[in-house]
């Protein structure tokens, strides 16, 4: 076996997509609260998380956004994900202020315009998308949650802004390239990208910066996730971009990669 197909023997890896808080559906095996995941991660080898919380989705986004930044309180390895909504119903503090808060944090913006009864277009979501994009704060957005087409006009319209999609699958290609060709700030999650080579594909065409770790814990496994970055036939420098790297540096924390760290 060549060394770029050997699986690495240590990547640091920053989860995207992970979540705690109660939700609607509880199965036993799910994750309820944040030092239960800890614990999960520890078991995979994950070492920091971006987390959301589940009544910010399911309930209502300005109570659950508050309670994560409860329960995350005093643990370093988890980063906070608001669910923000647009500032015309006044149910949060307004944009400006809310990214600023943000990316204080080291967090980033989840935004569920399909479950919260918004869209994307810039007559309702311009001014809180334009504030993220001033602050720097990274949005991430599932699949479910929006068209190929939303994606691009907001990628268009903010071109600072980095956007990542989740929740994709293996047939995403003829949607994401001309995306990509066109745009640096798109970026999408790992996890469900499930083509043959395609990381590897992605990363030759476009570069590892594109890709961005996450498993879809509690409701999905991260074993999978995992091996797809360890056993790519990749160089070492960018396995450790994928894993954790480019996440850091969007969010603005030091993580080391070859040659030093990103920031």
């Amino acid at each position: 076996m060549s060394d770029i197909n050997k699986p690495s023997g240590r990547l640091r890896f920053f989860d995207c997509n992970a979540r705690v808080g109660r939700a609607g559906a509880v199965r036993p095996e799910h994750i309820l609260d944040p030092q239960r995941l800890i614990g999960e991660m520890d078991y995979c080898g994950i070492e920091r998380a971006l987390v959301y919380h589940a009544w910010a989705r399911e309930w209502d986004a300005a109570s659950g956004n508050r309670k994560l930044l409860e329960e995350i309180e005093g643990l370093d390895r988890l980063a906070p994900c608001f669910c923000p909504l647009p500032h015309a119903t006044e149910e949060m503090p307004p944009p400006e202020a809310l990214a600023v808060d943000l990316k204080a944090r080291r967090g980033a913006a989840r935004l569920y315009p399909k479950e919260h009864q918004y869209v994307l277009s810039e007559w309702c979501c311009g001014r809180l998308l334009s504030a993220l994009e001033d602050a720097g704060v990274p949005v991430l957005l599932e699949m479910a949650q929006a068209s190929w087409d939303d994606i691009a006009g907001v990628l268009k319209a903010h071109p600072r802004l980095p956007v990542i999609v989740l929740g994709t699958s293996y047939r995403i290609d003829r949607y994401a390239y001309p995306l990509w060709e066109r745009f640096d700030n798109l970026h999408v999650e790992t996890a469900t990208y499930q083509v043959m080579r395609g990381i590897e594909a992605v990363c030759r065409r476009f570069g590892p910066e594109r890709l961005v770790f996450g498993t879809g814990l509690p409701l999905l496994d991260a074993g999978g996730p995992i091996a797809q970055v360890m056993y790519a036939e990749l160089p070492e420098r960018e396995k450790r971009l994928i894993a954790g790297g480019t996440l850091a540096r969007l969010l603005g924390v030091e993580w080391p990669v070859e040659g030093g760290a990103e920031k």
